[in-house]
């Protein structure tokens, strides 16, 4: 019991400071804020989108206050009726706008997500309720010399619009920007990043140079020069989305608004419609390159959780294979150990041509047995590492075929790449020698291997180069019998198409390919399976800060 009352009067507190603060603010701002350029609707609507609803009714509470004793002072001006209309708080007429926009129309659709769609609706809407009201009192006002007009209707309208656009974005930039970090935090990423820098350094200077020339020039030409405002700011959105709006945006409103008079003239009126226009279209620009950044990264992520899935399965198949490889080769010496005993207790039932056969099939099928062993998983590189499988399995495999065989390791990182890539090193070696050694009159095959490191990401490059010999012909009959066989001893299957040129985009890599009469060459560009690159990381969650 005691514990709901606290509660409860801790909630009352936290009221009576919401009202106390938001009437602070808004006479802080009233000063300066006019229907040209009102940033008291910025002001409301932004606390509208920001604060919960349990805390609306302080707000109204904080705009009645100071509202109620600047109407009226001027009730013998304008009349009780006019009066009345003016004291209620707009922000309350504002209220079931922005509680349709943020739970109908699901203004914040995730925790980091805005609709644009519907704060462009949430401010019309509440701007047009706005202006409807003031006009209203200006309809009812008993001063003879207030003759309301739709010029009035309309500056109020799109003077409030062009507030809410710019005040409020800056907020709504730091609502999702924060997630979660402080406030010193933030303010220093803010400084350090790209956009700021571009922002202050470049956008604001040029801004500021445009607004005072235009000061000294005749009307149309100012006019032409105060359009050319938004173009520093057209230029940021194309560079980092609605983001640049919301930096650059209410920078440029503020010089237009600064450099034009606040009267009821039509002149005005078209100069606040063009601003509400571009603005409007800056937005809407920047939400959708936003969205298409957005929905690229998601596609990027898509590829990369597709290609990181495959590249997993490719090194859960070979470690299956090198399992494999293992159990027959303990299945071979078994079998061997067998028809040896086999062999000895039936040693005085055999003539002697029956023993040399049976002993020439026994060899023959442990041989067998350990040449598909091989073809899975070489023994050299389980023992000795993948150099060592490069240089001895394959140098074996193409001396039985009569073809020499040269190995050379260079570069650096070969061993600190991942396992995976050891693997992918290893098949694409298998199958670029199998597709070099293809024709008959290859009597000699050149393997490189270079490690090293580009952007901070470390890399493999294989080349296999077979040299072509037609004048060779001593050695053409033994080729012929097993040049057949080096893709089987491989464990490489030539007829299934372009597997290397699949192998190696699972690994951001490419195959490139030439053939003369002399010779074949295949390269193989293959990147580490773990990026180690920072940015990446850090772009790939800006890129999160998307609008719809």
């Amino acid at each position: 019991m005691e514990k709901g009352t606290r509660f409860r009067g801790r909630d009352w507190i936290i009221q009576i400071a919401v009202a106390f603060g938001y009437a602070l603010a808004y006479c802080a701002i009233r000063p300066f804020s006019d229907a040209h350029w009102s940033l008291t609707s910025g002001l409301r609507f932004a606390c509208l989108l920001l604060i919960p609803y349990r805390y609306w009714a302080a707000l109204a509470v904080g705009e009645a206050a100071p509202l109620a004793y600047s109407v009226f002072k001027c009730v013998g001006l304008f009349g009780v009726t006019t009066a009345t209309i003016w004291s209620i708080p707009p922000i309350a007429i504002a209220m079931p706008v922005v509680w349709f926009c943020r739970s109908q129309l699901r203004l914040f659709p995730a925790k980091r997500v805005v609709d644009m769609k519907a704060l462009l609706i949430g401010a019309f809407g509440t701007s047009l309720a706005w202006a409807m009201v003031t006009y209203a009192g200006y309809v009812t006002a008993t001063d003879p010399t207030m003759h309301a007009s739709p010029v009035m209707l309309a500056g109020v309208f799109v003077g409030s619009y062009i507030a809410i656009l710019t005040v409020t974005t800056w907020p709504l930039f730091f609502k999702l920007t924060r997630n979660g970090r402080g406030l010193r935090q933030l303010a220093i990423e803010a400084s350090r990043s790209p956009l700021a820098f571009d922002t202050a350094v470049v956008a604001l200077p040029i801004l500021v140079a445009i607004a005072f020339i235009s000061s000294y020039m005749d009307a149309s030409t100012a006019a032409v020069l105060q359009m050319s405002l938004f173009v520093p700011v057209a230029w940021l959105t194309m560079k980092y989305g609605w983001r640049g709006t919301a930096a650059s945006g209410p920078l440029a409103v503020a010089c237009v608004c600064l450099l034009t008079l606040s009267v009821p003239d039509p002149v005005v009126i078209q100069t606040q419609f063009f601003v509400a226009f571009a603005v409007t279209f800056l937005f809407v620009m920047g939400a959708r390159i936003a969205s298409q950044i957005h929905a690229q990264e998601q596609e990027r992520q898509t590829v990369g959780k597709a290609l990181s899935t495959a590249r997993k399965l490719m090194h859960q198949s070979d470690l299956r294979m090198r399992q494999a490889s293992t159990q027959l080769e303990l299945v071979g010496g078994s079998m061997s150990l067998a028809n040896g005993r086999v062999l000895q207790k039936a040693l005085h039932f055999l003539t002697p041509d029956e023993r040399a056969t049976f002993q020439r099939h026994t060899v023959e099928a442990k041989h067998r047995i350990y040449t598909l062993a091989e073809a899975f998983h070489p023994t050299a590189w389980r023992e000795r590492g993948l150099p060592a499988a490069l240089r001895e399995t394959i140098g074996r495999v193409l001396d039985e075929a009569g073809v020499a065989y040269r190995f050379n390791l260079e570069g650096r990182g070969v061993s600190q790449l991942a396992p995976a890539v050891h693997q992918a090193i290893y098949r694409a070696a298998c199958e670029a020698i199998a597709q070099v050694c293809s024709q008959l009159t290859c009597t000699q095959v050149i393997l490189t291997l270079r490690g090293g490191e580009l952007y901070g990401r470390r890399l493999a490059v294989l080349h296999a180069i077979g040299v072509n010999d037609e004048r060779d012909v001593s050695h053409l009959a033994r080729r012929i019998a097993m040049s057949s066989n080096i893709p089987a001893k491989l464990g490489v299957t030539l007829d299934q198409g372009p597997s290397l040129t699949a192998q190696a985009e699972l690994f951001d890599g490419i195959v490139h390919t030439k053939r003369t009469a002399q010779q074949a060459m295949i390269s193989v560009l293959l990147y580490d399976a773990q990026p180690r690159r920072v940015d990446e990381r850090v772009e790939a969650r800006h890129l999160r800060l998307w609008v719809r």
